[in-house]
């Protein structure tokens, strides 16, 4: 062979070489931005998520609710006196 031929192999090998290094890169990427893009879908619905989680918790009947069961809270009535005593964190005699 002669010099000419062995640069043109050392050429094409080289090219090759950059080739094969070029596609694993692109692959490579490919994949990143892939699963970019699943956990970028994934926050989106654990956004909706949280923001249906919310409008339940700021509804005003649950905390009337809970206050009723779990505090035993009863709305004021205009009609009943309500009387604090003097020196106790209780508050009210009915």
């Amino acid at each position: 062979m002669t010099r000419r031929q062995w640069i043109l192999v050392a050429l094409i090998t080289a090219s090759s070489l950059s080739l094969v290094n070029a596609r694993y890169h692109e692959r490579r990427l490919y994949t990143q931005i892939d699963r970019a893009d699943r956990a970028g879908l994934k926050l989106d619905s654990d956004i909706e998520v949280l923001q249906v989680e919310l409008t339940a918790l700021r509804n005003p009947g649950r905390i009337d609710a809970a206050a009723r069961r779990d505090l035993k809270m009863v709305p004021l009535r205009p009609t009943e006196p309500l009387y604090f005593r003097a020196g106790t964190a209780e508050g009210s005699a009915r």
